[in-house]
């Protein structure tokens, strides 16, 4: 017996070193954060529009299977919204001071030290075309949470988003 315990503890070390790069400990930010502008992943096409009004359709990529189509939807030249089958959001963005904001009240042009104040310590960070991207879960999985773009120390984009 004793054996056997030893044996499971060593296979999940050995899963955690082969994962790698796994946080002590996550924000886990609760799922009712990841919201931007009053609208959530998972939300309804129906929802937005009755919201915000009819939408431009910025760019469609047809699938095979018409339910995994990828829709992109525009209000002005600041919010993105994309959806998987043209029923149901996984994607809010925004780049600009334009009145979307967080449930936590966090908008673009904001001093990224907020962050820290509303959620904690960023989950993961990674860098793309010179921004810096602080990321926040829901849970470690890393299918839903809240991204944040920082240039010079500022917010310079939200997205609060679930894995399609």
């Amino acid at each position: 017996m004793f054996k056997k315990i030893i044996a499971a503890m060593m296979a999940v070390g050995g899963l955690t070193f082969a994962m790698g790069n796994i946080p002590d400990s996550y924000a886990l930010v609760p799922a009712d954060a990841v919201e931007l502008g009053g609208l959530r992943p998972g939300y309804t096409l129906e929802y937005m529009k009755s919201i915000y009004g009819e939408p431009t359709l910025e760019d469609y990529k047809p699938c095979n299977l018409p339910a995994f189509s990828k829709y992109e939807y525009k209000y002005g030249d600041s919010v993105s919204i994309i959806s998987v089958g043209g029923k149901i959001i996984v994607d809010i963005h925004t780049s600009a001071d334009n009145g979307w904001t967080t449930p936590a009240g966090i908008a673009v042009g904001m001093d990224k030290s907020v962050l820290q104040d509303a959620y904690g310590k960023e989950d993961d960070t990674f860098q793309d075309k010179g921004i810096l991207y602080y990321q926040y879960f829901v849970h470690p999985s890393r299918m839903s949470g809240l991204s944040f773009g920082i240039k010079n120390d500022k917010i310079v984009s939200i997205t609060a988003y679930m894995d399609q």
